[in-house]
């Protein structure tokens, strides 16, 4: 992420901290002396090394404020962060504040099935039209976005996403309009997506049979060789996703634990490779799910809208953004900015605080 280390106590451990650092004590600046004369002096050496090494954040080893990086960090947009707890993640700190200083970060797309005719469409709304698709699909294409796999950083590549347009495309559950409709575009894009896949369905059982709530159309899910032509394409990715869409905080341990276990060796011997993410079916996690996602080697998990903004804050409930049928040119524009997550977490923040007033007054919570 490129770091700009000033010292001005002893240092901390920095082994773990796997980017390019530049350090003030290979510089001529005095960073200790905060007088008007160093002033300029460091603004100006900071700005040079911003433009000659794509500096990302400025850490000061210390609580002493330098007012030279204040006004640097409002001028640049790059943030300046002082001394963290030596018992935290440096490194995670530090992306977390660089991500909430240019409010974006990686977009993880969700959708479900792509529709070409009414009666393909059902009583939610988890689809897009054929139409919508290409022209986000192209949208994408034209502004440089590079679609990637989980896999294609498992190693921590995504430490190194501040300069990039990645983003990953994630399908759930395993219709088979994601191997008539959504392959052929993705060929014709070279798009990659990543299929969280039901191992023990033939259709959306989960919904056709819900209670307490409307039932769905019934839609049939991909046959193993469909499947294996997705694989063979090299432009799909396989996710664990259950065998039958289980509701995983309210499905007793040991059975999700034999599920979890069960589904997965499945699919990585359909995908010829180890799996690497998870999708929680309808987004639902709590603490044990996360931790059996964790022991079985998965190394991400995404959710639905828990989790926070940062994609680095916790890779096991990486929060996506849901793509629906009313969603415009526009709207998927937006929601694509990388911007989308912070807003919404706004709006949810406010939501909480007007709901602590209702409840004050005795009024009821919305």
């Amino acid at each position: 992420m490129n770091i700009f280390w000033i010292f001005q106590e002893k240092n901390e451990n920095i082994d773990n901290v796997n980017n390019n650092i530049y350090y003030s004590e290979n510089s001529r600046v005095n960073f200790k002396n905060n007088n008007l004369m160093n002033f300029f002096k460091q603004y100006k050496y900071v700005n040079k090394l911003k433009k000659e090494k794509e500096i990302k954040i400025i850490y000061v080893n210390s609580l002493k404020r330098i007012s030279s990086l204040h006004f640097f960090s409002f001028f640049n947009k790059i943030p300046v962060v002082y001394k963290i707890k030596e018992k935290k993640d440096i490194e995670k700190e530090l992306q977390h504040k660089i991500i909430y200083c240019q409010r974006k970060d990686i977009p993880v797309l969700m959708y479900h099935r792509v529709v070409e005719t009414e009666e393909e469409k059902g009583y939610y709304d988890t689809f897009v039209t054929k139409e919508n698709f290409e022209k986000q699909m192209k949208y994408l294409k034209d502004n440089n976005y590079e679609p990637i796999f989980f896999k294609d950083i498992k190693n921590g590549e995504y430490k190194n996403r501040f300069n990039k347009r990645h983003i990953i495309i994630t399908f759930d559950d395993g219709y088979k309009d994601n191997h008539k409709i959504v392959l052929p575009i993705l060929k014709k894009y070279n798009f990659k997506i990543v299929l969280f896949l039901i191992t023990d369905c033939d259709y959306n059982k989960w919904d056709v049979e819900a209670e307490g709530r409307e039932k769905e159309k019934r839609f049939s899910l991909m046959n193993k060789e469909e499947v294996q032509e997705l694989i063979r394409s090299e432009l799909v990715e396989i996710g664990g996703h259950t065998s039958s869409h289980l509701d995983m905080p309210f499905t007793e341990k040991v059975n999700l634990k034999e599920d979890l276990i069960f589904s997965k060796e499945k699919l990585e011997k359909l995908a010829g490779e180890k799996l690497v993410s998870f999708a929680y079916p309808w987004g639902k996690n709590d603490d044990n799910s996360k931790k059996l996602i964790k022991e079985l080697g998965y190394k991400f998990a995404v959710s639905t809208e828990s989790g926070t903004a940062c994609f680095s804050d916790d890779l096991y409930e990486i929060q996506r953004i849901g793509i629906y049928s009313k969603d415009d040119i526009d709207k998927f524009k937006e929601k694509i900015s990388g911007r989308y997550l912070f807003k919404r977490e706004k709006r949810n923040e406010m939501k909480k605080i007007r709901n602590k007033f209702r409840k004050m007054l005795g009024i009821k919570e919305k």
